[in-house]
C-alpha cells in the first residue's frame, strides 16, 4: 500500500493597494504578467500563460509553460490551473492544478482570499491542501509551495508598487 503525506499550505501577507484592483489582476486568470517566482532552475521557471476557456466564465483554466528542462526537473512542461470559483462579493477564489505539476502532488486545491484593510490596503490569506506520493518528499513539496506562495504576494506588492509609481510619475 503506498504511504501519502497529506499537506496543508497557509500564507498571510499585505499588499498596499485596493481590494477590487488586486481582484481585477487576480481574476484575469490567463495573465500571470505580474508575477516573478524569482526561480533560476533550469527548467522550472514560468515562460508563459494563456487562458483556455471564455475571460468570465468559471471554470476557466490557466495553462503555464516552462522552460524545457522541466521534464528532467520531474514536472510536465505544462501546468493547468482550473478556477472552480470566483466571489467577487466575498473576494475569494478557489482552484486546482494537474497533478504532478510538482514531483509527487497529486490533488492539490488552493484558496485565496482577500480581506480590505482600514489603510486601504489588503490581507491575501492563501491556502492549500494536497497530497505527496512518496510520502518522504511531503515535507519538501510543502517547503516549496509556501515560497511560491510567498512569491505570490510579494509579486503582488511589488506589481502594484510599479503601477502605483508610473501613476506619479505620469
Amino acid at each position: 500500500m503506498a504511504k501519502v503525506h497529506r499537506v496543508s499550505g497557509y500564507h498571510q501577507g499585505k499588499i498596499d493597494a485596493d481590494i477590487e484592483a488586486i481582484w481585477a489582476v487576480i481574476t484575469d486568470w490567463g495573465s500571470l504578467a505580474w508575477f516573478d517566482d524569482g526561480s533560476n532552475v533550469e527548467g522550472m521557471r514560468l515562460m508563459e500563460s494563456w487562458l483556455e476557456g471564455q475571460p468570465d466564465v468559471v471554470p476557466r483554466t490557466r495553462v503555464m509553460g516552462r522552460g524545457q528542462g522541466a521534464v528532467e526537473q520531474g514536472a510536465p512542461e505544462e501546468n493547468r490551473e482550473v478556477l472552480l470559483l470566483a466571489d467577487p462579493v466575498a473576494h475569494r477564489l478557489y482552484y486546482d492544478a494537474t497533478d504532478g505539476f510538482a514531483p509527487g502532488i497529486r490533488n492539490y486545491i488552493a484558496s485565496w482570499a482577500l480581506d480590505e484593510q482600514d489603510d486601504g490596503g489588503c490581507l491575501m490569506t492563501i491556502s492549500s491542501t494536497f497530497d505527496v506520493m512518496p510520502a518522504d518528499l511531503g515535507e519538501e513539496q510543502a517547503a516549496m509551495l509556501h515560497g511560491v506562495y510567498v512569491a505570490i504576494v510579494d509579486s503582488l506588492q511589488s506589481y502594484f508598487a510599479r503601477t502605483s509609481d508610473q501613476v506619479k510619475a505620469g
